[in-house]
Protein backbone atom coordinates (compact mmCIF):
# COMPACT_ATOMS: atom_id res chain seq x y z
CA UNK A 1 0.00 0.00 0.00
CA UNK A 2 1.29 3.44 -0.94
CA UNK A 3 1.12 6.32 1.53
CA UNK A 4 0.63 10.03 0.85
CA UNK A 5 1.05 12.93 3.25
CA UNK A 6 -1.36 15.70 2.29
CA UNK A 7 -1.62 19.18 3.79
CA UNK A 8 -5.03 20.82 3.67
CA UNK A 9 -6.70 17.41 3.49
CA UNK A 10 -9.86 18.51 5.29
CA UNK A 11 -11.30 20.78 2.61
CA UNK A 12 -11.28 21.79 -1.05
CA UNK A 13 -8.82 20.23 -3.46
CA UNK A 14 -6.85 18.52 -0.67
CA UNK A 15 -9.98 16.64 0.39
CA UNK A 16 -10.76 15.60 -3.19
CA UNK A 17 -7.20 14.36 -3.74
CA UNK A 18 -7.42 12.39 -0.48
CA UNK A 19 -10.70 10.80 -1.55
CA UNK A 20 -9.35 9.84 -4.97
CA UNK A 21 -6.16 8.31 -3.59
CA UNK A 22 -8.13 6.42 -0.93
CA UNK A 23 -10.30 4.95 -3.66
CA UNK A 24 -7.13 3.82 -5.44
CA UNK A 25 -5.90 2.02 -2.32
CA UNK A 26 -3.53 4.62 -0.87
CA UNK A 27 -3.12 5.34 2.83
CA UNK A 28 -3.50 9.06 3.61
CA UNK A 29 -1.87 11.08 6.39
CA UNK A 30 -3.73 14.38 6.60
CA UNK A 31 -2.24 17.56 8.06
CA UNK A 32 -4.80 20.27 8.76
CA UNK A 33 -6.37 22.30 11.56
CA UNK A 34 -9.66 20.40 11.28
CA UNK A 35 -10.08 16.64 11.10
CA UNK A 36 -11.27 15.49 7.66
CA UNK A 37 -14.62 13.73 7.52
CA UNK A 38 -13.11 10.71 5.77
CA UNK A 39 -11.27 7.62 6.97
CA UNK A 40 -7.65 8.77 7.02
CA UNK A 41 -4.85 9.12 9.55
CA UNK A 42 -4.74 12.66 10.93
CA UNK A 43 -2.19 14.96 12.57
CA UNK A 44 -3.75 18.21 13.82
CA UNK A 45 -1.56 20.93 12.33
CA UNK A 46 -1.83 24.70 12.06
CA UNK A 47 0.55 25.38 9.19
CA UNK A 48 1.01 28.98 10.27
CA UNK A 49 2.75 27.80 13.46
CA UNK A 50 6.33 26.50 13.45
CA UNK A 51 5.69 24.43 16.60
CA UNK A 52 2.82 22.59 14.89
CA UNK A 53 4.91 21.92 11.79
CA UNK A 54 7.77 20.58 13.92
CA UNK A 55 5.32 18.35 15.78
CA UNK A 56 3.94 17.03 12.47
CA UNK A 57 7.46 16.30 11.21
CA UNK A 58 8.30 14.39 14.40
CA UNK A 59 5.02 12.45 14.31
CA UNK A 60 5.57 11.45 10.68
CA UNK A 61 9.11 10.30 11.40
CA UNK A 62 7.92 8.31 14.41
CA UNK A 63 4.67 6.82 13.09
CA UNK A 64 4.81 7.01 9.30
CA UNK A 65 8.48 7.02 8.25
CA UNK A 66 7.74 5.21 4.99
CA UNK A 67 5.69 7.28 2.56
CA UNK A 68 5.56 7.72 -1.20
CA UNK A 69 4.27 11.25 -1.75
CA UNK A 70 4.23 14.56 0.09
CA UNK A 71 1.49 16.78 -1.35
CA UNK A 72 1.59 20.41 -0.25
CA UNK A 73 -1.98 21.40 -1.03
CA UNK A 74 -2.90 23.76 1.83
CA UNK A 75 -3.13 27.39 0.83
CA UNK A 76 -4.79 30.69 1.58
CA UNK A 77 -5.66 33.59 -0.72
CA UNK A 78 -5.43 37.35 -0.37
CA UNK A 79 -7.20 39.96 -2.49
CA UNK A 80 -6.13 43.49 -1.48
CA UNK A 81 -5.67 46.82 -3.18
CA UNK A 82 -2.01 47.81 -3.29
CA UNK A 83 -2.65 50.81 -1.04
CA UNK A 84 -4.36 48.58 1.54
CA UNK A 85 -1.86 45.74 1.86
CA UNK A 86 -1.97 44.46 5.43
CA UNK A 87 1.28 43.18 6.95
CA UNK A 88 -0.33 40.55 9.19
CA UNK A 89 -2.29 39.12 6.26
CA UNK A 90 0.83 39.01 4.08
CA UNK A 91 2.74 37.35 6.90
CA UNK A 92 0.09 34.65 7.33
CA UNK A 93 -0.10 34.16 3.57
CA UNK A 94 3.61 33.45 3.24
CA UNK A 95 3.68 31.28 6.36
CA UNK A 96 1.08 28.90 4.94
CA UNK A 97 1.76 29.11 1.19
CA UNK A 98 5.56 29.15 1.25
CA UNK A 99 7.24 28.63 4.61
CA UNK A 100 5.17 25.60 5.65
CA UNK A 101 6.00 23.58 2.50
CA UNK A 102 9.69 24.51 2.77
CA UNK A 103 9.81 23.54 6.44
CA UNK A 104 7.97 20.25 5.92
CA UNK A 105 10.19 19.25 3.03
CA UNK A 106 13.33 20.24 4.90
CA UNK A 107 12.31 18.29 7.99
CA UNK A 108 11.42 15.18 5.99
CA UNK A 109 14.08 15.36 3.27
CA UNK A 110 16.05 12.32 4.44
CA UNK A 111 12.86 10.23 4.52
CA UNK A 112 11.93 11.58 1.09
CA UNK A 113 15.29 10.53 -0.34
CA UNK A 114 15.28 7.13 1.39
CA UNK A 115 11.70 6.42 0.27
CA UNK A 116 12.34 7.81 -3.23
CA UNK A 117 9.13 9.75 -2.60
CA UNK A 118 7.51 12.36 -4.81
CA UNK A 119 6.86 15.96 -3.80
CA UNK A 120 3.85 17.83 -5.17
CA UNK A 121 3.57 21.58 -4.65
CA UNK A 122 0.10 22.82 -5.52
CA UNK A 123 0.56 26.32 -6.86
CA UNK A 124 -1.63 28.38 -9.15
CA UNK A 125 -1.70 30.09 -12.52
CA UNK A 126 -1.15 33.22 -10.39
CA UNK A 127 2.43 31.97 -10.10
CA UNK A 128 2.90 32.54 -13.84
CA UNK A 129 0.79 35.62 -14.53
CA UNK A 130 0.00 38.77 -12.57
CA UNK A 131 -3.57 39.51 -11.53
CA UNK A 132 -5.01 42.78 -10.25
CA UNK A 133 -5.26 43.12 -6.45
CA UNK A 134 -3.30 39.90 -5.92
CA UNK A 135 0.23 41.21 -5.39
CA UNK A 136 0.76 39.40 -2.09
CA UNK A 137 -1.02 36.20 -3.11
CA UNK A 138 0.69 36.08 -6.49
CA UNK A 139 4.08 36.67 -4.89
CA UNK A 140 3.56 33.69 -2.60
CA UNK A 141 2.73 31.44 -5.56
CA UNK A 142 5.72 32.72 -7.55
CA UNK A 143 7.82 31.88 -4.48
CA UNK A 144 6.36 28.38 -4.31
CA UNK A 145 7.20 27.91 -7.96
CA UNK A 146 10.80 28.84 -7.09
CA UNK A 147 10.77 26.27 -4.30
CA UNK A 148 9.63 23.62 -6.78
CA UNK A 149 12.33 24.43 -9.32
CA UNK A 150 15.04 24.51 -6.67
CA UNK A 151 13.94 21.11 -5.35
CA UNK A 152 14.10 19.69 -8.85
CA UNK A 153 17.74 20.76 -8.91
CA UNK A 154 18.44 19.51 -5.37
CA UNK A 155 16.93 16.08 -6.12
CA UNK A 156 18.32 15.68 -9.61
CA UNK A 157 19.85 12.26 -10.00
CA UNK A 158 17.46 10.66 -7.51
CA UNK A 159 14.19 8.82 -8.17
CA UNK A 160 12.26 11.52 -6.31
CA UNK A 161 9.96 13.47 -8.60
CA UNK A 162 9.11 17.11 -7.87
CA UNK A 163 5.83 18.16 -9.44
CA UNK A 164 4.49 21.68 -9.73
CA UNK A 165 0.69 21.43 -10.05
CA UNK A 166 -0.79 24.79 -11.03
CA UNK A 167 -4.55 25.02 -11.54
CA UNK A 168 -6.48 28.10 -12.55
CA UNK A 169 -9.83 28.96 -11.05
CA UNK A 170 -11.78 25.99 -9.72
CA UNK A 171 -14.81 25.61 -7.50
CA UNK A 172 -13.72 26.20 -3.92
CA UNK A 173 -14.29 28.56 -1.01
CA UNK A 174 -10.82 30.13 -1.14
CA UNK A 175 -12.00 33.44 -2.65
CA UNK A 176 -14.98 33.64 -0.32
CA UNK A 177 -12.74 33.01 2.70
CA UNK A 178 -10.37 35.76 1.57
CA UNK A 179 -12.95 38.40 0.74
CA UNK A 180 -16.25 37.46 2.36
CA UNK A 181 -17.81 37.63 -1.12
CA UNK A 182 -19.42 34.55 -2.65
CA UNK A 183 -18.52 34.59 -6.38
CA UNK A 184 -20.32 32.92 -9.27
CA UNK A 185 -18.27 29.78 -9.91
CA UNK A 186 -20.40 28.26 -12.65
CA UNK A 187 -17.65 28.56 -15.28
CA UNK A 188 -14.88 27.34 -12.95
CA UNK A 189 -13.27 23.90 -13.02
CA UNK A 190 -14.46 20.99 -10.92
CA UNK A 191 -11.99 20.05 -8.15
CA UNK A 192 -12.78 16.38 -8.78
CA UNK A 193 -11.35 16.69 -12.29
CA UNK A 194 -8.17 18.30 -10.98
CA UNK A 195 -7.82 15.56 -8.37
CA UNK A 196 -8.23 12.92 -11.09
CA UNK A 197 -5.43 14.53 -13.08
CA UNK A 198 -3.04 14.73 -10.13
CA UNK A 199 -3.68 11.12 -9.15
CA UNK A 200 -3.00 10.09 -12.76
CA UNK A 201 0.29 12.01 -12.70
CA UNK A 202 1.33 10.42 -9.40
CA UNK A 203 0.57 6.92 -10.68
CA UNK A 204 2.55 7.35 -13.91
CA UNK A 205 5.76 5.29 -14.14
CA UNK A 206 8.56 6.75 -12.02
CA UNK A 207 10.60 7.22 -15.18
CA UNK A 208 8.24 10.10 -16.07
CA UNK A 209 8.15 13.42 -14.21
CA UNK A 210 5.63 16.18 -14.91
CA UNK A 211 7.85 18.99 -13.71
CA UNK A 212 5.31 21.81 -14.08
CA UNK A 213 1.73 21.58 -15.28
CA UNK A 214 -0.66 24.48 -15.78
CA UNK A 215 -4.37 23.72 -15.95
CA UNK A 216 -6.71 26.42 -17.20
CA UNK A 217 -10.45 26.38 -17.66
CA UNK A 218 -11.74 26.73 -21.23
Amino acid sequence: MKTAIITGASDGLGLKISEKLLKNGWKIIGLSRNKPNIDIEYIKTDLSKESDINNAINEIKRRYPIFHSLINCAGVMSVQKMKNLDYSEINNLFKINVLAPIKLISGLIENIKTNEADIVNVGSTVGFKAYEDQCAYGSSKWALRGVTENLQLELKGTKCRVIGFNPGGFKSKIFEKATGIKPNLDAFMEPEHLADLLVYILEMPKTLEVSQIIINRK
